[in-house]
């Protein structure tokens, strides 16, 4: 995709979406309204935790990359509500399982409020890898990409989400209502 401009106040928009979409769909996972999102800052090649879950919301308006650094021991305090268990009894595998929800129902609300409007995007499956991989990841410096991190916690327990939303035809983007509304639903984990 080639470098297009994109209105900063288009980016900042998308770039809202997915910090009220992402500590929402956290809220709802963890079955704790007390989580909070907070400020943290971010640089070049950052290691945020042992692991990081990603999973990628694409279309032909735009691209979200949203990436959850965690680590298993806090994964463990988070999910230990959703299993009905001790953080300790919280198999690995589990806590990993709970970050990786985290991302399918931020992903999919994602996908849903663009459908609802008549725009089409895809996600991926969310994927865990070791955090380190992070090093990886190319920056780039275009004015339609907009890099963020931010930190979601409950007293000292919480993970770190990185996002970067590249935006490849801002008139597809310029009527999206982007509020996060209130709905009921049932989230199962196995």
């Amino acid at each position: 995709m080639s470098n297009v401009d994109v209105d900063p106040e288009c980016l900042e928009r998308m770039r809202n979406l997915v910090r009220n979409v992402a500590i929402d769909r956290f809220r709802r996972a963890s079955q704790e309204e007390s989580f909070k999102l907070l400020e943290t800052t971010g640089g070049k090649k950052n290691i945020y935790d042992h692991w990081m879950a990603i999973i990628l919301v694409s279309g032909k308006a735009l691209r979200i990359t949203f990436k959850v650094h965690f680590n298993i021991k806090s994964s463990k305090k988070m999910a230990s509500p959703i299993y009905g268990k001790n953080p300790e009894k919280v198999e690995v595998r589990q806590a990993k399982d709970f970050i990786k929800e985290f991302c399918n129902l931020s992903a999919g609300y994602i996908k849903k409020i663009f459908e609802d409007q008549s725009l089409d995007v895809g996600i991926s499956l969310p994927l865990v890898i070791r955090g380190f991989d992070e090093v990886f990841f190319e920056r780039q410096v275009k004015k339609s990409i907009i890099e963020d991190t931010f930190r979601i916690e409950n007293s000292g327990v919480g993970v770190v989400c990185t996002n970067i939303v590249e935006v490849f035809n801002q008139d597809l983007l310029n009527d999206i209502d982007i509020n996060v509304e209130e709905e009921e639903e049932e989230i199962d984990f196995l």
